[in-house]
């Protein structure tokens, strides 16, 4: 070893060295945080892992931060490399640099290497230890840790004494060997060692003597005999024939299944596993998404690894033809693989697991325990040390397993695409896969479910002329989609997969599983899932939870709860149709009146509309303020959407027409004017159907708006024509002056301003007729901008003064901003352009507070052409800059007329 290069030492006091100087690696706790990471050398270990090993149940005040200073310090040590891992924090050292590693090292070399060789390196891996390991550290983590080294010793010494007593070292060896049967007196592998050294080294009645002291004490204290080895080596003794010593060589178990002959993907999982050498890794995710055929490839590539043997059992968590695997008979299994005898088994489960312990300890073995059931099943078949890995696979997420055993926790998802695609190549063949339109639609109908491909891949080998649409065909209906992905057995049967997950839940965790089947979004919050299930959100946030942890629903955003298409298709054949229209009405009746109350904060100057009554025990949530209902609509909005459009199918023709309409500034705002369109082309049918001509005046108004936003502008002469005409039926002047003021939008985009200004002066008069002073204000700002487009900036000007002055009266930002971009154009147009800045800057501000990305976009354009008449170039660039980026990000033609400004 490089003298140069630091050493590091636990098998005693805690210190490290660089040649003969000692590192000065500071107080008692730091020099604990790196006897931790020396332990694990060459692997990550979590910060809270490093927190419960060091101080257990006696952290300090911030323990995080103690232990980042600790590690901060640390790194300062002259050759101390500690990097920071994704995992947590990894000593990145030669694993040999610590005397634990090496020592653990050189008997692994000894293990496999005849007597004669082996016995050098144990003698080596002895010598390394300089008294007890680890100083004073008295916590569970390091008393476990010093215990399994004691073991590891034990073994060691055991072994080494074995290899000596062959070379005839018997008298020697005697003393030492008293000694060691003093500190373990009911050690049956000391006592055969002690009586041949005694028999071998002249001492026969001794020897004997001993012996039937040992079988006295162990039927006294333990109601047994002693060991068929050492009974033959007693009648050896009584007829003169006892063997030099032999050191027996323990079992090395084989135990894997045959690997997955195809497997694509998991690249990043496989990474992981490979930076692991020893600890529990928990390898979870629904059914069919192959987590038994991604360890066991894995574990095949890597059983190099592990040259003492690696145990393999499936646990039956979730198997419908035999109850879950018993832990106490798992141990028996393992413990017959091991070499252990049935005279030798224990009876209990606490011995069989303590016995595991023993025999693996110091082994580098890997354990895989599949399809796990919980944690309790789990526990007594973790060995103890640290030179064993553990990989369990489960349905159930095991949280438990990472509170308490520090254990790693990885969630296996659907494959990709371009995975899906791949796994049916290797499958099928290319030639199969031609038809990339319907291989597409193949890969999207079973959602990358692994074991749903699978099944597609063995029907299409059974019948290799039917085309890949046949397929695909079979897998449109919903209704019978999981029919078409059965084998023939349950293992291969999409829904009797599903099912074993599906019968292990609660009954109230299982009837929200089914209500989330027939929820319309493709992801559901909290509160809509409270008020699909028509219970209180703490109650379900536990139920929440349960299926989470079943893998049955993933959160794959904070508050946020989805699963993939064919456990919902699972779920919702599992619902009658009463219960699934009971929790649609609830959660459609919750989406409505949360999504008013969250559009009054965007838009409170529009007119509100007469809410389809609360049928249901639902509580809408109780939206406070702009930036939470822009929160919430953002978050909803492809629910909002999806329940819109169920609305409109399944014959809530209120809610369909509706939903749309609390929507429709949001999605405005927001830039989603194909979604807005739509939707309220949906809403129109609604409302057609249900004759009702206040709502068809409503949705006529927003729906000739968005086509003019699209730029359908006769479209929306046409809508906005029918809506004019209906508000007047039913004598709405405020609807009816909204839609004169739509008209001028309409057609100052059809570039003939003077019609515009035509209908904003008419509903300029209704509203002053009807006394709403915020839509005053917008009409007077609308007729603002069609005097600038006919040229009479003077006029525009006097009108946006008279609206700056209302605005003082209103106190609306969406109209406040308008009026500024109209001032700000006003001011340009008279090469004002210092004041344009004050205008458009303000109105830039309120936009982007209001999230109203189109506005803001078009407003920082104007504010860039006026920065660079001023000469400020930087300031022109920052400008256009945002308008090119919000532009592009709408999809906008707009986005090149700003860069060509740029590249200017």
């Amino acid at each position: 070893m490089d003298g140069g290069r630091p050493r590091f030492a636990v098998l005693g006091t805690i210190e490290a060295r660089a040649g003969d100087k000692a590192l000065d690696l500071g107080p008692a706790m730091q020099r604990k945080v790196l006897a931790v990471l020396m332990v694990n050398a060459g692997q990550a270990v979590s910060s809270s892992q490093i927190v419960e090993s060091v101080w257990h149940d006696a952290p300090p005040h911030n323990a995080l931060n103690t232990l980042y200073t600790y590690i901060a310090r640390l790194r300062k040590v002259d050759g101390l490399e500690i990097t920071r891992h994704p995992c947590g924090y990894l000593l990145d050292v030669e694993p040999e640099s610590v005397d634990l590693q090496r020592f653990r090292a050189l008997l692994r070399r000894a293990r496999d290497l005849p007597d004669d060789s082996a016995g050098d390196l144990i003698r080596e891996a002895l010598g390394l230890w300089r008294g007890e390991p680890f100083d004073d550290a008295d916590t569970p983590w390091f008393l476990q840790q010093r215990a399994v080294l004691a073991g590891e010793r034990f073994a060691a010494r055991l072994r080494y004494l074995g290899i000596a007593l062959g070379r005839g070292e018997h008298g020697e060896l005697v003393p030492e060997l008293l000694a060691l049967a003093d500190e373990h007196p009911l050690d049956e592998k000391v006592a055969w060692l002690l009586l041949l050294a005694l028999y071998r080294g002249g001492r026969q009645a001794e020897a004997l003597r001993h012996y039937e002291d040992l079988r006295v004490r162990l039927r006294e204290e333990l109601g047994t005999d002693p060991s068929p080895e050492l009974r033959l080596l007693h009648r050896q003794m009584l007829v003169g024939d006892v063997p030099t010593a032999a050191p027996v060589r323990q079992a090395v178990p084989y135990q894997l299944p045959a690997p997955p002959p195809v497997f694509v993907g998991r690249t990043d999982i496989t990474a992981a596993l490979d930076g692991l050498k020893s600890g529990v890794v928990v390898i979870g995710g629904p059914g069919g998404v192959g987590k038994t055929a991604l360890v066991l490839r894995w574990a095949h590539d890597n059983a190099s690894r592990f040259p003492d043997g690696q145990l393999h059992v499936n646990l039956r968590g979730f198997d419908p033809s035999a109850p879950p695997a018993r832990p106490d008979v798992v141990l028996h299994s393992f413990l017959s693989a091991l070499g252990v005898l049935p005279e030798r088994m224990p009876d209990d489960l606490d011995a069989r697991s303590a016995l595991f312990r023993e025999r693996v300890a110091g082994r580098q073995m890997l354990v895989v325990l599949d399809n796990a059931l919980n944690e309790d099943q789990l526990r007594p078949l973790l060995p103890g040390g640290n030179t064993c890995l553990v990989v369990v696979t489960s349905r159930n997420r095991l949280t438990g397993m990472a509170v308490s055993d520090q254990a790693c926790q990885v969630t296996v998802p659907m494959l990709t695409d371009d995975e899906a695609v791949a796994l049916l190549d290797q499958r099928l063949g290319s030639a199969r896969l031609e038809d990339t339109e319907a291989l597409r639609e193949l890969v999207r109908l079973t959602a990358g479910l692994p074991l749903a491909l699978a099944v597609v891949a063995a029907r299409a080998l059974a019948h290799p002329i039917f085309p890949l649409r046949a397929l695909v065909k079979e897998l449109h209906d919903e209704h019978s989609r999981l029919d078409a992905l059965d084998a023939g057995e349950p293992a291969s049967n999409v829904r009797a997969v599903t099912s074993w997950s599906y019968h292990r839940l609660s009954p109230a965790a299982a009837r929200l599983f089914r209500l989330l089947g027939a929820h319309p979004g493709p992801d559901i919050g909290l509160a809509a899932a409270a008020a699909l299930a028509g219970a209180r959100p703490v109650e379900v946030r536990r139920l929440l939870d349960e299926l989470t942890r079943a893998h049955v629903l993933d959160q794959p955003t904070p508050g946020r709860f989805a699963s993939h298409d064919l456990l919902r298709s699972f779920a919702r054949d599992e619902t009658t149709p009463e219960e699934a229209r009971e929790a649609l009405d609830r959660v459609l009746d919750h989406y409505l009146h949360t999504g008013f109350t969250a559009e009054r904060r965007l838009s409170p100057h529009w007119p509100p509309i007469a809410l389809a009554p609360l049928r249901h025990d639902v509580h809408p949530l109780q939206i406070e303020s702009y930036d939470e209902a822009v929160d919430w609509f953002t978050a909803e909005r492809a629910a909002l959407l999806a329940a819109a459009d169920l609305a409109a199918r399944g014959g809530w023709d209120v809610h369909a027409w509706q939903l749309p309409w609390v929507l429709s500034t949001y999605l405005t705002r927001s830039g989603h004017w194909d979604d807005r369109a739509a939707s309220q082309c949906a809403a129109l049918a609604a409302a057609r159907r249900l004759d009702d001509h206040t709502a068809l005046a409503e949705v006529l108004l927003l729906l000739g708006r968005g086509h003019s936003v699209l730029g359908d502008q006769a479209r929306a002469v046409d809508e906005l024509t029918e809506a004019l005409a209906s508000f007047r039926a039913i004598a709405n002047g405020t609807g009816e002056g909204i839609t004169q003021f739509s008209l001028g939008l309409t057609h100052a985009r059809r570039n003939d301003p003077t019609t515009a200004l035509d209908h904003a002066q008419q509903a300029l008069a209704l509203f002053r007729g009807t006394g709403d002073r915020a839509w005053e204000t917008f009409s007077l700002t609308a007729a603002g901008w069609y005097h600038v487009l006919l040229g009479e900036i003077d006029l525009a000007a006097d009108i946006g003064a008279d609206a700056l002055r209302l605005l003082d009266e209103v106190g609306d930002r969406d109209c406040e901003a308008h009026t500024h971009r109209m001032l700000g154009v006003v001011q340009q147009q008279r090469g004002d352009h210092a004041a344009a800045v004050v205008h458009h800057r303000r109105a830039r501000e309120l936009f982007r507070d209001l999230g109203d990305s189109y506005s803001e976009a078009a407003t920082a354009d104007q504010l860039g052409d006026s920065f660079r008449a001023l000469g400020d170039d930087p300031a022109a660039r920052e400008a256009w800059l945002r308008a090119a980026t919000l532009f592009e990000a709408l999809g906008l033609p707009e986005t090149d007329t700003v860069r060509s400004k740029l590249a200017d």
